[in-house]
């Protein structure tokens, strides 16, 4: 016997009802997850970094901030707006289902997760998109710092690729919010410099661990091309791309080409999209 249709006005009232608290806990959230990881990496780094690590923390910091103001004033207003008139047509997917709104709702953060994994393939598949996403792979010391180390023209990118996103699949705000919230602290954790020791080998089997995810940020392009889940780990075994590396300490992370610090500096972040390198030559005849 099929579940009953759950109102679009439900929606709309639990987006009301949740949005003010979970924008709050998004908010907070970054800097709670920074605070316990870097407490965490200063008592037990897995790695010693190779730059300064309170320089390398700023730097990446900067480019954060810089991204969340600017994609904020941006896309802020208008994915609310966008995910309020999705719910409210009964538009997408998920809108048109008869599942209740629990069901709807996981499966709205699963279908997110699967489109993350996705977009992750593609910028490192897309010479344009990868133009971009190299930046976050040019750190030569991973720690939980450079979770928050993307390109604003990524970022900008993503963020109007989600707007067409929302409608299609029939996402409400407070999916969206708290499918956010799960990225950031899935993101913090597995950049962290951190071992989690025997448990990263069953955590592993649902979630991005940190042993699985350094792998991703290794030099060599066949493991680079590796683990591109973001939270939910089924999507690389699926997919068959996942792969692990027995020896994690014996792994070095950045990309060949932008190892001199000139490229570590903020201003430099910002120019690797325009950087004629051989790393984008061989990214793009492998396409």
């Amino acid at each position: 016997m099929a579940m009953s249709v759950v109102p679009a006005t439900h929606d709309i009232a639990a987006s009301a009802d949740w949005l003010p608290q979970l924008v709050s806990i998004r908010l907070v959230l970054p800097l709670v997850m920074l605070v316990l990881l870097w407490t965490w990496e200063s008592l037990r780094p897995f790695f010693e970094l190779k730059q300064d690590r309170l320089r390398h923390a700023v730097r990446n910091l900067t480019i954060a901030l810089l991204n969340a103001a600017v994609i904020g004033l941006l896309f802020g207003t208008i994915t609310v707006l966008t995910a309020e008139w999705t719910v409210h047509n009964r538009l997408g997917l998920l809108q048109l289902s008869n599942a209740r709104v629990t069901a709807r709702f996981a499966a709205g953060l699963v279908l997110l997760d699967a489109w993350m994994y996705l977009w992750h393939r593609l910028n490192h598949h897309v010479p344009l998109l990868w133009r971009f996403h190299r930046m976050h792979h040019s750190d030569p010391d991973m720690d939980v710092t450079t979770a928050t180390r993307f390109h604003l023209g990524e970022h900008a990118i993503s963020a109007s690729l989600r707007l067409a996103l929302i409608p299609v699949l029939g996402l409400s705000i407070w999916q969206i919010v708290v499918y956010e919230m799960a990225v950031v602290a899935m993101t913090d954790f597995h950049h962290a410099n951190i071992s989690i020791g025997r448990a990263d080998r069953w955590l592993r089997c649902l979630i991005v661990t940190p042993d699985m995810h350094k792998v991703h940020h290794s030099r060599w392009q066949p493991e680079t091309d590796s683990n591109y889940a973001v939270v939910l780990s089924i999507w690389d075994r699926i997919v068959r791309t996942f792969r692990l590396n027995v020896a994690p300490h014996s792994l070095t992370f950045g990309l060949d080409d932008f190892s001199d610090d000139r490229w570590q500096s903020i201003r430099g972040m910002l120019r690797t999209p325009l950087a004629d390198t051989p790393d984008s030559r061989s990214k793009e005849s492998t396409t």
